[in-house]
């Protein structure tokens, strides 16, 4: 698959970082302490899988490159991460993304939301922390305003409609404090050419419908290099459950376009995608 032939190409790397084996650790041979504490535990690999498309050590690599990029990015544009500060993981899942940041804070510090219930009950009973919540496909939260110096998003933005993403950007901005930063992924352009890849190959499910996602991927291309947010919210590419059509589906932001969109509120510091180690564009946005 098209996260495969990524993630194949930045294998090597992580042997030799001693953070990624320390977290793999916690998934392979529980319980690993770190810093007088028990890292989290995991889920079962079928909770994994269904969300993620890969379970274990394969999973977490993705979710390693985007903490890297989050990390190292952040602290060249002078937001590095203090233990002081606090961070909100957008659309939190299982947790895959944020217990690699507790190399930088402790666990009181970081903070997640996400629209799955269960994915919530995982996290709390996993984590052992209640700083993870339920919230509702659009904003507001609970969350107290300027709160939160760092907010990352892996795979959301890469799905949320236009609407939800503009509200969700107005939630950032109450939510962080003076200077606050994001970090989130969309499709690049080169997964409009995987899922026209798809077409003919008499695939189920998910690939399936991502062959048909558009009719037409030529004009879906031509309205990305315009510089256009573009959305498709058809059968199959909504998540179910709580993941309905009216805000979910498969989302293309290209960089014109993040940069121009919430220039009200918000600086776009990078529109980062390397193509030999990201498997989604990585938008970093200052807040105003």
């Amino acid at each position: 698959m098209f996260v495969d032939r990524i993630l194949k190409k930045v294998r090597a790397q992580f042997t030799k970082d001693n953070w990624f084996e320390t977290v793999c650790e916690s998934y392979s041979n529980p319980p690993v302490i770190f810093r007088g504490r028990k890292l989290p535990a995991f889920p079962p690999d079928t909770i994994q899988i269904n969300t993620t498309g890969q379970a274990g050590r394969k999973t977490l690599q993705e979710a390693f490159v985007f903490y890297e990029d989050c990390v190292g990015t952040f602290e060249r544009h002078g937001s590095a991460i203090k233990s002081s500060d606090r961070l909100l993981d957008f659309g939190v899942g299982w947790g895959r993304i944020a217990r690699f940041f507790l190399k930088e804070l402790p666990l009181e510090n970081i903070h997640g939301v996400d629209v799955v219930e269960r994915s919530i009950q995982i996290c709390r009973e996993t984590f052992g922390s209640d700083n993870f919540n339920v919230t509702s496909p659009f904003p507001p939260t609970g969350l107290q305003s300027a709160s939160f110096s760092h907010v990352v998003g892996y795979s959301v933005f890469s799905h949320l409609s236009e609407e939800a993403c503009s509200a969700w950007m107005e939630e950032f901005h109450r939510i962080l404090a003076p200077g606050g930063v994001i970090a989130l992924t969309t499709r690049g352009r080169p997964f409009f050419d995987f899922c026209e890849s798809l077409r003919g190959q008499n695939h189920s499910g998910y690939l399936g419908a991502l062959a048909s996602i558009f009719d037409d991927f030529g004009a879906a291309r031509a309205q990305y290099d315009r510089g256009e947010f573009v959305h498709s919210n058809r059968n199959g590419v909504n998540g179910g459950g709580a993941m309905t059509a009216d805000f979910y589906g498969e989302t293309f932001i290209p960089e014109k376009y993040a940069g121009q969109a919430y220039a009200r509120r918000f600086d776009l510091l990078e529109f980062q995608y390397d193509a030999s180690r990201q498997t989604h564009p990585i938008m970093f946005f200052k807040k105003k």
